[in-house]
């Protein structure tokens, strides 16, 4: 059985096919900037009990980790925006550690990507 990459490289190629070759380096450029705030939004929000900014940078994470592939973080980011939709601090809680593994590994395998030219 085989795991799911932590990049889905697919993704990376519809981007280059819908805006050439820059845009999928554009994208990855933003994602590595702005994913740890979203993550920041989500665990502030979570210890807040600010459930509204929790959601919003869910969703944010959950777009933004879907367009450069990363699908195991986009995955837990949708749970996250349910979670917080629902009202569940507890549950958005013990989830935020898994996020921030998902986008941990999703960030270095970008990285990656990009210093060696693959995308």
């Amino acid at each position: 059985m085989s795991e799911r990459p932590v990049v889905d490289r697919a993704a990376l190629g519809r981007l280059r096919e819908w805006g050439g070759a820059d845009l999928p380096l554009k994208m990855i450029a933003l994602f590595l900037e702005h994913a740890p705030q979203r993550m920041e939004q989500i665990r502030r929000g979570a210890e807040q009990g600010e459930l509204r900014t929790a959601e919003m940078g869910a969703h944010s994470l959950k777009s933004t980790s879907g367009n450069v592939g990363a699908l195991e973080l986009s995955g837990l980011a949708a749970q996250a925006e349910d979670l917080a939709q629902a009202g569940d601090v507890k549950a958005l809680a013990a989830l935020l550690p898994r996020m921030e593994r998902a986008l941990e590994e999703a960030r270095r395998e970008l990285e990656t990507l990009l210093e060696g030219g693959e995308t």
